[in-house]
């Protein structure tokens, strides 16, 4: 058990930006701590992977797909604000791929219309732009660092070599030699490691949750809580420089619960709710009246249809019996299991506790005021 801690399809040429994705879904070098830096294709490679996204659900609606689309494409330009172009171009590239690629193959997608379709198909040709333009920055980016890194490196074997020759021609200063190199040594190892490019460092922001919100969405379901309900709400938020996203609201809209389940209805509200006050979804937070806090089955196929939009996106599990509160998300093997699984309600899976974990770098943060909204 993870650990708790108590209390119509449009087209604009984009499949030659995928080539090469598809070519590395299954490296697992993608994961390793490598050295990439002096190699701008690989690095390229790295970052078209963290691009990529699972399968489409079936069960999950997909009005609610394209209102993540929505919001990526609102990420993604505050990214372009705060100069982190990785990342803008990551989100870019999502969209562009669940928009023409993904959501076409949802049981949903003939036929079906709505405003968020329409705002997503209004701005795909310009997320397909800034992604390309995007691409050709990096890659610029990419080479100059690459070129920078080598001269580096050549400079720190030319001045070792000097090092061992001066050394080997002055052996009264062996252990000032000695020393002397063992310091450039020791900076080069150190540069080395600030020169390992870690795609984690791309995958995800740091999140914070204001330090009183679970409080307050657990004083709102007491009534519920008291009759075995559970209650469901989802967490709200806004990104700000230095990459970091700040859950500061818990939206509670109109919903149905059971002891086990909770099913929601009128999203279009919170939908509204967020425009106005400009907010992005960063997941959801939901109460086991009587049980422990982890995901169930159930669980875990609403939390994918988050976390496949916005790798960040949390589940946060509150448990008042026993006195519980689980940060979680899906692990690797979980978003590739749950999301080619077409099964709905509950339903086993395999060693399932291996398909979520704690979030240990999840913090809460008491400067921040929370807001739980109840639209019930």
């Amino acid at each position: 058990m993870p650990h708790v801690v108590k209390w119509k399809r449009l087209d604009y040429g984009w499949r030659g930006m995928f080539a090469d994705v598809r070519a590395w879904k299954n490296g697992e070098e993608m994961e390793r701590n490598v050295d990439v830096i002096r190699d701008p294709n690989l690095r390229m490679r790295i970052t078209l992977n963290l691009a990529t996204i699972q399968e489409v659900s079936p069960t999950v609606p997909i009005n609610r797909y394209y209102r993540s689309l929505n919001e990526m494409y609102r990420v993604a330009g505050f990214c372009i604000k705060d100069k982190d172009y990785e990342r803008a171009f990551i989100y870019y590239m999502r969209f562009v791929s669940l928009a023409v690629e993904g959501l076409p193959k949802h049981k949903q997608y003939s036929g079906f219309s709505s405003a968020e379709k329409a705002k997503a198909e209004a701005v795909l040709r310009d997320a397909f732009m800034k992604a390309e333009s995007l691409k050709e920055r990096l890659k610029k980016k990419y080479e100059e660092e690459a070129v920078l890194a080598k001269q580096s490196a050549e400079r720190t074997i030319t001045f070792n070599a000097a090092l061992i020759r001066e050394k080997d021609l002055s052996p009264v200063h062996d252990v000032v030699a000695s020393s002397r190199l063992l310091q450039i040594v020791d900076r080069k190892k150190s540069s080395s490691t600030e020169d390992v490019f870690d795609s984690r460092n791309l995958a995800h922001k740091e999140v914070v949750v204001a330090g009183d919100l679970v409080e307050n969405f657990v004083r709102l379901a007491q009534i519920n809580t008291n009759r075995n309900v559970e209650t469901c709400g989802i967490l709200c938020g806004s990104l700000i420089s230095g990459g970091v996203c700040r859950i500061t609201h818990a939206v509670v809209p109109k919903q149905t619960g059971a002891a086990d389940s909770c099913d929601t209805h009128n999203e279009e509200e919170v939908f509204a709710y967020q425009d106005v006050n400009n907010l992005v979804t960063l997941g959801w937070i939901h109460t086991h009246p009587s049980q422990t806090a982890f995901l169930s089955s159930v669980d875990l196929h609403t939390h994918c249809s988050y976390q496949l939009m916005l790798s960040e996106a949390v589940a946060i599990v509150v448990a008042p019996k026993f006195n519980e509160v689980g940060i979680f998300r899906l692990s690797e093997r979980g978003m590739k299991e749950i999301s080619g699984c077409c099964k709905a309600g509950f339903h086993p899976h395999e060693d399932s506790t291996a398909l979520f974990f704690y979030c240990h770098d999840v913090r809460f943060e008491n400067s921040l005021a929370a807001v739980v909204v109840d639209l019930r």
